[in-house]
């Protein structure tokens, strides 16, 4: 796993946000995660990082990290093995972060597959579930679909509703 931090200080830690989680996006980290799922994918396969930081308050958090986990994937599918998620889960009770959302790309429409639902990164109330299409090849948040989990559920929200400053 590789990890990329985008703030200076950290808020202390706390518990998670109540849900509906208002994202607040550290510089730099939205351009940053468009290049590694471009790089990622390299146009032919799926690609995958996170978005892991601290609580700010009672309903916001700062992402203020970029987790670019190992992954195995194909055009249309995508899984981070077991091991990488041992990984993951260590690296964030060590830094005492939090994942907030998984973002990956599709190759062509953003849309939360079958199979996206089905085996989530997460479904904790509040979790996103990001797709960004056609591989990443874009304009960073160009055609990007925010969902959120709800009760096991995966709703479609609006990212200017979830995301400080959205459009950025």
């Amino acid at each position: 796993m590789e990890t990329r931090n985008f703030a200076a200080a950290l808020p202390p830690a706390s518990a998670r946000p109540d849900p509906p989680v208002r994202l607040r996006l550290s510089d730099g980290l939205l351009d940053a995660t468009q290049a590694a799922l471009r790089d990622g994918s390299g146009g032919v396969v799926e690609s995958t990082v996170l978005w892991a930081g601290g609580a700010l308050d009672g309903s916001t958090a700062l992402v203020s990290h970029l987790l670019l986990p190992v992954f195995h994937s194909r055009r249309n599918y995508l899984t981070i093995p077991k091991q990488e998620r041992v990984v993951l889960a260590n690296f964030l009770r060590a830094e005492k972060l939090l994942v907030f959302a998984d973002l990956h790309t599709h190759p062509h429409q953003a849309f939360l597959s079958e199979a996206d639902r089905a085996r989530p990164f997460s479904e904790r109330d509040g979790f996103y579930a990001i797709v960004i299409p056609d591989f990443a090849i874009g304009e960073a948040a160009a055609g990007w679909r925010f969902y959120e989990a709800r009760s096991g559920l995966w709703d479609d929200v609006e990212a200017a509703a979830r995301v400080d400053g959205w459009p950025l």
